[in-house]
Protein backbone atom coordinates (compact mmCIF):
# COMPACT_ATOMS: atom_id res chain seq x y z
CA UNK A 1 0.00 0.00 0.00
CA UNK A 2 1.51 3.26 -1.15
CA UNK A 3 2.20 5.76 1.86
CA UNK A 4 -0.71 8.61 1.25
CA UNK A 5 1.20 11.10 3.74
CA UNK A 6 4.09 10.80 1.41
CA UNK A 7 2.05 11.20 -1.93
CA UNK A 8 1.02 14.41 -0.26
CA UNK A 9 4.44 15.94 0.63
CA UNK A 10 5.76 14.68 -2.78
CA UNK A 11 3.30 17.18 -4.83
CA UNK A 12 3.53 20.04 -2.36
CA UNK A 13 7.31 19.88 -2.33
CA UNK A 14 6.99 19.67 -6.28
CA UNK A 15 4.74 22.89 -5.86
CA UNK A 16 7.84 24.57 -3.63
CA UNK A 17 10.35 23.41 -6.18
CA UNK A 18 8.89 25.28 -8.77
CA UNK A 19 8.12 28.08 -6.94
CA UNK A 20 4.40 27.91 -6.78
CA UNK A 21 2.58 29.55 -4.16
CA UNK A 22 -0.10 27.01 -2.89
CA UNK A 23 -2.61 26.51 0.17
CA UNK A 24 -3.97 22.76 1.07
CA UNK A 25 -8.00 22.99 1.62
CA UNK A 26 -10.89 20.65 1.82
CA UNK A 27 -10.82 17.47 3.74
CA UNK A 28 -7.10 17.34 4.58
CA UNK A 29 -7.44 20.78 6.34
CA UNK A 30 -10.53 19.99 7.76
CA UNK A 31 -8.52 16.67 9.24
CA UNK A 32 -5.33 19.17 10.36
CA UNK A 33 -7.86 21.45 12.28
CA UNK A 34 -10.47 19.26 13.36
CA UNK A 35 -11.23 15.85 13.42
CA UNK A 36 -9.64 12.39 11.91
CA UNK A 37 -11.74 11.00 8.97
CA UNK A 38 -10.69 9.05 5.66
CA UNK A 39 -10.09 10.81 2.65
CA UNK A 40 -8.17 9.65 -0.87
CA UNK A 41 -8.05 13.45 -2.44
CA UNK A 42 -6.36 16.23 -1.22
CA UNK A 43 -7.47 19.76 -2.13
CA UNK A 44 -4.57 22.57 -3.09
CA UNK A 45 -4.99 25.52 -4.51
CA UNK A 46 -2.70 27.47 -5.91
CA UNK A 47 -1.31 30.93 -7.28
CA UNK A 48 0.69 30.03 -10.87
CA UNK A 49 1.21 32.18 -14.03
CA UNK A 50 -0.93 30.63 -16.88
CA UNK A 51 2.08 30.58 -19.18
CA UNK A 52 3.83 27.98 -16.83
CA UNK A 53 1.54 25.51 -17.72
CA UNK A 54 4.80 23.18 -19.44
CA UNK A 55 6.84 24.10 -16.48
CA UNK A 56 3.68 23.03 -13.86
CA UNK A 57 3.61 19.80 -16.54
CA UNK A 58 6.94 18.94 -15.82
CA UNK A 59 6.58 18.59 -11.93
CA UNK A 60 4.46 15.37 -12.28
CA UNK A 61 6.36 12.59 -14.16
CA UNK A 62 3.70 10.84 -16.63
CA UNK A 63 4.95 7.36 -15.23
CA UNK A 64 3.57 8.31 -11.83
CA UNK A 65 1.16 10.95 -12.40
CA UNK A 66 -2.03 11.37 -14.68
CA UNK A 67 -1.57 15.26 -15.49
CA UNK A 68 -3.84 17.17 -17.99
CA UNK A 69 -1.86 18.16 -21.23
CA UNK A 70 0.05 21.04 -21.42
CA UNK A 71 -2.90 22.86 -23.31
CA UNK A 72 -5.99 22.00 -20.99
CA UNK A 73 -3.34 23.44 -17.79
CA UNK A 74 -2.76 26.33 -19.79
CA UNK A 75 -6.78 27.01 -20.60
CA UNK A 76 -7.23 26.17 -16.68
CA UNK A 77 -4.53 28.77 -15.46
CA UNK A 78 -5.99 31.79 -17.67
CA UNK A 79 -9.61 30.98 -16.45
CA UNK A 80 -8.33 30.02 -13.18
CA UNK A 81 -10.30 27.06 -13.24
CA UNK A 82 -9.66 23.75 -11.77
CA UNK A 83 -8.24 20.12 -12.62
CA UNK A 84 -7.07 16.63 -11.48
CA UNK A 85 -4.22 14.98 -10.83
CA UNK A 86 -3.50 11.36 -10.15
CA UNK A 87 -1.05 8.91 -8.42
CA UNK A 88 -1.28 5.89 -10.73
CA UNK A 89 0.32 3.06 -7.64
CA UNK A 90 -2.31 5.06 -5.07
CA UNK A 91 -5.44 6.30 -6.74
CA UNK A 92 -4.72 9.40 -4.83
CA UNK A 93 -6.81 12.41 -6.67
CA UNK A 94 -5.18 15.59 -6.37
CA UNK A 95 -8.08 18.64 -7.13
CA UNK A 96 -5.35 21.43 -7.87
CA UNK A 97 -7.75 24.56 -7.78
CA UNK A 98 -6.31 28.09 -9.33
CA UNK A 99 -7.25 31.07 -6.68
CA UNK A 100 -9.96 33.06 -7.24
CA UNK A 101 -10.39 36.96 -8.34
CA UNK A 102 -12.94 37.22 -5.16
CA UNK A 103 -12.17 39.34 -2.22
CA UNK A 104 -12.27 36.36 0.22
CA UNK A 105 -10.52 34.08 -1.89
CA UNK A 106 -7.62 36.86 -2.31
CA UNK A 107 -7.65 37.53 1.43
CA UNK A 108 -7.88 33.74 2.37
CA UNK A 109 -4.97 33.03 0.24
CA UNK A 110 -2.88 36.30 2.17
CA UNK A 111 -3.68 34.65 5.23
CA UNK A 112 -2.69 31.22 5.02
CA UNK A 113 -0.47 29.58 7.30
CA UNK A 114 2.24 26.92 7.67
CA UNK A 115 1.77 24.00 10.40
CA UNK A 116 3.73 20.43 11.18
CA UNK A 117 2.15 16.95 10.30
CA UNK A 118 3.82 14.24 11.46
CA UNK A 119 7.65 14.41 11.53
CA UNK A 120 9.62 17.42 9.81
CA UNK A 121 6.77 17.78 7.49
CA UNK A 122 5.25 21.11 7.28
CA UNK A 123 2.92 22.67 4.67
CA UNK A 124 0.97 25.27 3.82
CA UNK A 125 -2.65 25.28 5.02
CA UNK A 126 -5.86 27.73 4.61
CA UNK A 127 -6.54 29.36 8.42
CA UNK A 128 -9.22 27.42 10.12
CA UNK A 129 -11.67 30.61 9.77
CA UNK A 130 -11.21 30.04 5.95
CA UNK A 131 -11.94 26.44 6.07
CA UNK A 132 -14.95 26.51 7.86
CA UNK A 133 -15.92 29.91 5.65
CA UNK A 134 -15.63 27.43 2.23
CA UNK A 135 -17.22 24.48 3.77
CA UNK A 136 -20.47 26.78 4.62
CA UNK A 137 -20.37 27.38 0.64
CA UNK A 138 -20.13 24.34 -0.19
CA UNK A 139 -23.03 22.97 2.06
CA UNK A 140 -24.83 25.89 0.38
CA UNK A 141 -24.11 24.62 -3.09
CA UNK A 142 -24.40 21.07 -2.54
CA UNK A 143 -25.87 20.56 1.09
CA UNK A 144 -23.75 17.29 2.05
CA UNK A 145 -24.20 17.00 6.06
CA UNK A 146 -20.01 15.97 6.17
CA UNK A 147 -18.87 19.59 5.91
CA UNK A 148 -21.38 20.97 8.97
CA UNK A 149 -19.75 17.49 10.61
CA UNK A 150 -16.17 18.76 9.62
CA UNK A 151 -17.17 22.59 10.96
CA UNK A 152 -18.00 20.85 14.23
CA UNK A 153 -14.84 19.13 14.10
CA UNK A 154 -12.98 22.48 13.14
CA UNK A 155 -14.72 24.55 16.13
CA UNK A 156 -14.19 21.63 19.01
CA UNK A 157 -10.69 21.21 18.71
CA UNK A 158 -9.08 24.61 17.19
CA UNK A 159 -9.79 27.84 19.07
CA UNK A 160 -10.91 30.20 16.01
CA UNK A 161 -11.29 33.81 14.90
CA UNK A 162 -14.65 34.35 15.79
CA UNK A 163 -14.84 37.99 14.75
CA UNK A 164 -13.41 37.09 11.14
CA UNK A 165 -15.70 34.24 11.06
CA UNK A 166 -18.90 36.73 11.59
CA UNK A 167 -17.68 39.28 9.29
CA UNK A 168 -17.21 36.88 6.22
CA UNK A 169 -20.20 34.96 7.15
CA UNK A 170 -22.44 37.79 6.87
CA UNK A 171 -20.28 39.24 4.00
CA UNK A 172 -21.00 36.13 1.89
CA UNK A 173 -24.83 35.65 2.97
CA UNK A 174 -23.64 32.16 4.91
CA UNK A 175 -26.04 33.08 8.12
CA UNK A 176 -28.23 30.44 7.39
CA UNK A 177 -25.58 27.89 6.58
CA UNK A 178 -24.03 28.80 10.26
CA UNK A 179 -27.48 28.33 11.95
CA UNK A 180 -26.68 24.66 11.13
CA UNK A 181 -23.43 24.65 12.68
CA UNK A 182 -24.33 25.80 16.07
Amino acid sequence: MTDLLGVFTTVLRALESAGIDYMVVGSVASIIYGEPRMTRDMDVVIEVASRLAPEFHDLFPESEYYCPPVEVLAAEFASRGQFNLLHHESGLKIDIVLRKNTAHAREEFRRRTTVSIGENIEITVATPEDVIIKKLDFYREGGSEKHITDIRGILANTAVDREYLRSWITRLRLEDEWRRVE
